[in-house]
């Protein structure tokens, strides 16, 4: 089975949590000789330096993947599984995470034309199409569809490519930018399914005035 990130900024966070262990544990050592009693403060930071400096580490590197029928994935770290049977949508968007400082933000890279984004995919249970509009990123889609969301990961293209020949029976929704973005990868997979929908963000409310 082939294993993809579930994240992409994977160094700066890792190194992020790292650096901030290290900065506990120095802080235990001035404890040992500064603090009094030196004992419970030093072991305390030392402990809380060490989880603080590797248990994120089991996000920030998560994978996931596909065998047969079975998507392996991680939850807060531990290893979960979803039968393709379980899942019922996928919503392709933007990917984005989270940045210090500036809240959740898209991730983008630079290419020959200027930046563009990176694609995200969430796996549901079910969806309502009418609340798409809402869905431009992956932070959106999970929290429109909350008690849906089977789990969530930056798009590698050659996971989509075995979910959709696996015996998934649900339906793909494709946000409209990333579509063209990428139209040629995604025409390559779906061949022109009718269980492929592209959808923009305007409500379906005022789709219906228009009509």
């Amino acid at each position: 089975m082939n294993k993809y990130y579930k994240q992409f900024r994977r160094g700066p966070n890792a190194a992020f949590f790292i650096v901030l262990g290290c900065i506990f544990v120095g802080l235990g050592v001035l404890a040992f000789f500064f603090m009094e009693p030196p004992l419970p403060w030093a072991i305390s930071c030392f402990v809380f330096g060490a989880l603080l400096g590797t248990l994120p580490l089991f996000s920030v590197f998560a994978r996931y993947g596909i065998r047969g029928n079975t998507v392996s994935y991680r939850k807060f770290g531990m290893p979960r599984k979803a039968d393709v049977s379980e899942i019922g949508a996928a919503v392709i968007c933007i990917y984005d995470e989270y940045r210090r400082g500036k809240g959740f933000a898209p991730v983008t890279f630079q290419t020959e034309n200027g930046q563009a984004h990176v694609p995200g995919i969430v796996l549901l249970k079910s969806l309502n199409e009418e609340e798409l509009d809402l869905c431009d990123t992956r932070t959106n889609t999970r929290l429109t569809f909350r008690k849906d969301v089977i789990t969530d990961m930056l798009l590698d293209f050659g996971f989509l490519k075995d979910f959709w020949n696996s015996d998934f029976a649900g339906r793909v929704y494709i946000s409209e930018y990333i579509y063209a973005l990428y139209r040629t990868v995604f025409d390559d997979v779906f061949q022109g399914s009718e269980r492929v929908t592209v959808y923009d963000r305007i409500p379906q409310k005022i789709k219906k005035l228009k009509k």
